[in-house]
């Protein structure tokens, strides 16, 4: 590639590239970004020391316990849409190695935290030089609000920090090949690019964003053709990550069906765009500063006056920055464009749901965004002023003359310091205040000291089997049957009674992980026996149609058998399609067995020679507490 004979100068071009790295002279700067991102990683560690697996943790734990780590199966399927192998295999590994133990996944979730702060602060040290403004645009990261909701839940997390990393260490790579055209910063974005393609899907909209940030840098220099301009010095890139994308489409196609994305209208994508705005730009500011909570999760809930102020300070942050800055309308349109870009893809992943309302207020898909704002931030101190060149509009003409004369009055420089200082701290403090009122939210989610309780019920429980239940909905919908199940979710455990399908003692966990005793209520009973003084007697090695009042549809059911026994043994009993062996002890005596089926009678087979066994009296219902 033929390198130009001299190439204008760039903004932040007082700090040379090849010395980015070294921070010469620049201490007190090394020193400040030091002490940011420290205070953000010990924020984000006392987060996670505050949260615990939750909802798709346990289902993906309880799967990659049970099917092989590298299977498609466990990698790509029944994903609702998303496409994360590398995400589900980093679980994968954490959950085999530390079953139900939140503490190693928090420890990762700290150290991704850490390695996106360093990528994002390698990108702003490329779009700025070592400057102290640069810490501004590392606190907005740093701190801002927006990356909340995809932090304290692993199972988004896993997604969302990976991209984070990966979309500035991509956008740094293609700004310094374009002013380098050094080669190897297009092998390294590339790679780059596949490792965050196999963390989320959502990584498809960082190649356009870097191509269009590299345009916007060549148009602030002042470059005549800057699209053309920033194909041809990052081709090497842009071609290698054309070639990665149309791999991944076509990987995507076959291992995602089609149905699994799911097909919102245009209405609930509207929905879902206006509410994202109003809960997206308080956040830019540090909002939202209150938050609702639903479901006891937090949602974000700014007050009308709150959003009011925050779009018109929107507002006038874009009009002012537009009309001083060379480059600055091109910048807001590629934030724009990635934010509504972002928001159509979770539209047409989620909205279909039927939670276009409640989707944004989580926070859980602007962890992107929070690095965008960053950028916007960083390129907007370091774009040129505009000049009022003939043919200026007389707005701009004027402001530029406005804007001069108090530049030029004496101590303005240092007053713009301060005011970008204030600024910047006013930013962080109204972060961390949205930051404690969004993690109070979460001191009302029951799943924490549920896991707790549970786990202790469960070592105090004795040898008795217990039957398999739904745990409670909070720590897995039932929706995600049979992952709800507790043999699923605390089977790891080694300190527990065994899960069976028949027992002698019949208990439940209750809502808040305690150990109940239960019974089965309601229900169907069995039909009368013809012996007397036995009911039903079941003849050694041989079986007995018990009729049931009535029939029985497709269920969970708990069965509960009166019998007496002259012996030990064991027995089978059949409902519908599915078939529970049961020990027996000799005498009188109550067993409880478990079916997922349906039918209108039981069929009891006695397994034990010799056996004389009769069946008094029975019911078939559901499980409730006592």
């Amino acid at each position: 590639m033929e390198r130009s004979e001299a190439r204008p100068e760039r903004p932040g071009a007082e700090v040379p590239v090849a010395t980015m790295r070294r921070w010469t002279g620049r201490r007190p700067v090394f020193v400040g970004a030091a002490l940011l991102i420290l205070s953000h990683l010990v924020l984000r560690a006392w987060m996670a020391s505050e949260r615990e697996l939750f909802q798709d943790d346990f289902l993906y734990g309880s799967q990659a316990l049970e099917m092989p780590l590298l299977s498609s199966e466990y990698l790509v399927e029944d994903r609702g849409g998303h496409f994360m192998p590398g995400a589900m295999l980093l679980h994968g590994v954490l959950y085999r190695l530390f079953p139900l133990e939140w503490g190693p996944f928090a420890v990762v979730m700290v150290a991704l935290s850490a390695a996106g702060a360093l990528a994002v602060l390698r990108l702003l040290r490329v779009l700025m030089g070592d400057r102290p403004r640069l810490l501004v645009p590392l606190a907005v990261y740093l701190f801002s609000p927006l990356i909340l909701g995809a932090y304290v839940w692993w199972a988004a997390a896993m997604n969302s920090l990976p991209l984070q990393i990966g979309l500035a260490w991509i956008a740094a790579d293609a700004v310094l090949l374009v002013r380098t055209r050094r080669r190897r910063y297009a092998l390294t974005g590339t790679v780059a690019l596949v490792i965050t393609l196999l963390f989320y899907e959502r990584a498809v909209l960082i190649v356009p964003f870097a191509f269009v940030l590299a345009a916007v840098l060549l148009h602030g220099e002042g470059v005549a053709t800057p699209l053309r301009d920033a194909w041809v010095r990052g081709r090497a890139l842009w071609l290698g990550a054309m070639a990665v994308l149309a791999a991944w489409f076509a990987t995507f196609t076959l291992a995602v069906p089609s149905e699994a994305v799911g097909s919102a209208t245009l209405g609930q994508i509207g929905e879902l765009t206006v509410i994202t705005v109003r809960s997206f730009v308080p956040a830019l500011f540090g909002g939202p500063w209150r938050w609702a909570n639903i479901a006891n999760s937090p949602a974000a809930d700014p007050s009308p006056t709150a959003v009011t102020a925050s779009l018109v300070l929107l507002g006038l942050l874009v009009g002012w920055t537009v009309l001083r800055r060379r480059g600055a309308a091109w910048l807001w349109l590629l934030a724009a464009g990635y934010f509504f870009a972002g928001t159509l893809l979770v539209g047409a992943g989620r909205a279909a749901f039927g939670v276009s309302n409640v989707l944004p207020l989580a926070y859980r898909y602007f962890a992107a965004e929070v690095v965008i704002a960053a950028v916007v931030v960083a390129v907007l101190l370091v774009l040129p002023l505009h000049r009022p060149e003939p043919g200026s509009s007389r707005t701009r003409a004027l402001i530029g003359r406005l804007a001069d004369r108090a530049a030029r009055r004496p101590g303005a420089a240092r007053a713009r310091r301060v005011a970008l200082g204030v600024s910047a701290a006013a930013f962080v403090a109204s972060s961390a205040w949205s930051t404690i009122g969004y993690m109070d939210v979460w001191e009302t989610e029951p799943s924490k000291p549920y896991l707790a309780t549970a786990k202790e019920s469960l070592a105090a429980a004795g040898d008795e089997p217990l039957l398999d239940q739904a745990v409670a909905d909070h720590l897995v919908w039932s929706l995600m049957t049979p992952w709800n199940e507790a043999s699923k979710v605390f089977g790891p455990l080694e300190d527990r009674p065994t899960f069976a399908g028949s027992t002698h003692e019949l208990r439940m966990l209750d809502d808040a992980g305690r150990m109940r005793p239960a019974f089965v209520d309601g229900g169907i009973r069995l039909s009368g026996g013809p012996v007397a003084g036995c009911g039903w007697a079941v003849p050694a090695g041989s079986a007995v149609d018990v009729p049931l009042d009535a029939p029985l549809f497709d269920w969970v059911w708990t069965a509960e058998l009166e019998y007496e026994a002259d012996r030990d043994g064991t027995i089978t009993v059949t409902l519908g399609s599915q078939t529970v062996e049961a020990p027996v002890r000799q005498g009188a005596n109550t067993v409880y067995l478990r079916f997922v089926s349906g039918g209108d009678e039981l069929v009891v087979t006695s397994g034990t020679a010799d056996l004389v066994l009769c069946v008094r009296a029975g019911v078939v219902g559901n499980i409730a507490i006592r």
